[in-house]
Formats: structure tokens, sequence, C-alpha cells
């Protein structure tokens, strides 16, 4: 097992540039999905509710 006072992580790779903008767009495209079903079930509810009618 590892120290876990040492301050150097071994096997750690730094991710390049590349792979740094590939997370920030996974992760923008993963938020606006989850804020997609979100806002779906939400009106689906008020639907359901008959907010609407």
């Amino acid at each position: 097992m590892s120290d876990p006072m040492n301050p150097v992580i071994e096997d750690y790779v730094t991710p390049s540039s590349a792979e740094l903008k590939a997370r920030s767009k996974r992760n923008v495209a993963i938020a606006f999905g989850l804020l997609g079903f979100v806002g779906l079930v939400f009106f689906v509810m008020l639907i359901q509710m008959g907010v609407f009618k």
C-alpha cells in the first residue's frame, strides 16, 4: 500500500490539454442532459396535475 502522507501519487498521469477540453465538453453535455431530464419530469408532473387545463 502507498504511504498516504506521500505528496507524490504513484502512477498519476496528468491529463493533456485535449483531454481536459474533452472532459469539460463531456461535463457540459451531462449537465444539459440532466437539466433537460429534470425539466421534462417537471412538465410531465404539471400536466398530470392538470395545471394546463
